[in-house]
């Protein structure tokens, strides 16, 4: 049996990891709370909220119109959805998950298969290429992550 490589391989260990988590999701069912904001102080010594870096969540209908596509549904769990859709610049799979712990855990595991993404509050984006979330990352904000992949060398 051969087994898929390339820029496949990151898209297909999405998808698989994605199943992982909804069962463990059900085992783990207990609600996770909401992080809290930072805070910091302005020269009137009032305190606000500070920006987020990674962006307000993004729906999935969000994230594929920034692509500039419409997502085909793959999976649709209560831990996560998982949609997928492709551009000019590749396929692109797009998670959104109910917590951010949930999608912490999903890209540690996602990124022992390499690959590039794009990563914010409660969602993250798998792209062909660094490059080709780059756009993506000026509208929803994130940041970009690479994984090292299996018998990556330097």
């Amino acid at each position: 049996m051969r087994f898929p490589s390339g820029p496949a391989l990151p898209l297909l260990a999405a998808g698989a990891l994605s199943g992982a988590i909804v069962v463990a999701g059900y085992a783990n069912s207990a609600p996770t709370p909401a992080p809290q904001p930072t805070r910091h102080t302005t020269h009137t010594g009032h305190t606000v909220p500070s920006p987020d870096p990674a962006g307000p969540p993004a729906s999935m209908a969000r994230i594929a119109a920034a692509l500039g596509c419409r997502a085909d549904i793959i999976l649709d769990a209560q831990e996560l959805r998982e949609g997928g859709c492709t551009t000019r610049a590749g396929v692109f799979r797009i998670l959104t998950f109910s917590s951010d712990a949930k999608k912490l855990a999903w890209l540690t595991e996602a990124q022992a298969y390499g690959g590039s993404y794009l990563v914010g509050t409660r969602w993250s984006v798998t792209g062909p290429s660094r490059n080709a979330l780059l756009p993506l990352r000026d509208s929803l904000g994130g940041t970009v992550e690479s994984g090292a992949g299996h018998g990556h060398s330097p």
